[in-house]
């Protein structure tokens, strides 16, 4: 019986062979995101229910017959939209993903990724899908374990270890920490040196990141997502070399960050409007309330 525990619009979720329980309310009330996608007005328990019941029928998630392959982009500029189209662009060789059933993924086709991240939400924990695991390994991807082990240091480290020099590593923002330990993890695998092709590292899934969680995502993050999160825009949107999006920002705070941000861009087939800005950019009305 696999049992996953994820989070949702700030609501904590348990999935248990296809069953969901909605274990607490949502944290957010409404989200400009997940209004565009799902056509909800205010969150609830019912809300996250019925969203995640729809991935899971749409992609067969937290399930035997998980999709693991796929060519859509449901978000205009999310995560794994971002490094799909890097890899297929030759600016990223892998990526270092969280997949429920599998836990941490080293993955180096756009197709697989996209498949992972689409509606991924914010994985805590996951135990083993034997169908799930094994059509990755199938599909050339590295596995921690196959217990579903969730750590994204080890990860990065599997995946210079198989050869793989330009990797994206995607974290959450409540283990922030784990960004200074894959910098770190770099520089030792360098021989002591800064110098050479370094992670670039996504912040995911930030509601609720502290102050100091803030200032260390600035600190070691290439690209971070705001999600409901006031003190990201406070503290990682003002020092933010680029700003995509106002209702849900996404900051890059690199250069590497602007490459792959101005590189989705370029693959994004809707209009856009570029100017300058004092970040970080975007009027209350349009923010996920509250922002937490």
């Amino acid at each position: 019986m696999a049992e996953h525990l994820v989070e949702m619009a700030g609501a904590l979720v348990r999935v248990t062979d296809g069953e969901i329980e909605v274990l607490t309310d949502p944290k957010v009330k409404w989200c400009p995101l997940r209004s565009g996608l799902y056509g909800i007005g205010e969150e609830s328990k019912e809300t996250v229910e019925a969203v995640l019941r729809g991935h899971m029928e749409e992609l067969g998630m937290y399930g035997p017959d998980r999709v693991l392959e796929l060519t859509e982009r449901p978000v205009s500029f999310g995560a794994s939209e971002m490094i799909a189209d890097a890899m297929r662009s030759g600016l990223v060789d892998a990526a270092v993903v969280v997949c429920e059933g599998a836990g941490t993924v080293v993955a180096a086709r756009p197709e697989v990724v996209a498949a992972i991240g689409a509606h991924m939400t914010g994985l805590a924990k996951t135990e083993p899908i034997e169908e799930v695991q094994s059509g990755l390994l199938e599909r050339g991807c590295i596995l921690l374990d196959d217990r579903g082990t969730i750590d994204q240091v080890e990860g990065y480290r599997r995946a210079l270890a198989a050869g793989f020099e330009r990797v994206v590593v995607t974290i959450t923002g409540r283990r922030a920490f784990e960004a200074g330990e894959i910098r770190k993890t770099a520089v030792a695998s360098a021989g002591g040196s800064a110098s050479g092709e370094g992670p670039v590292i996504f912040a995911v899934h930030n509601l609720g990141v502290s102050e100091e969680g803030a200032r260390l995502l600035a600190e070691t993050c290439d690209v971070v997502w705001a999600c409901a999160s006031r003190e990201v825009r406070e503290v990682v949107g003002r020092r933010a070399k680029l700003q995509i999006g106002i209702s849900i920002p996404v900051y890059a705070l690199t250069d590497m960050g602007k490459r792959l941000v101005l590189n989705r861009a370029l693959h994004f087939d809707e209009s856009l409007v570029m100017h300058r800005a004092t970040l970080p950019y975007g009027p209350e009305e349009k923010l996920p309330v509250p922002l937490d």
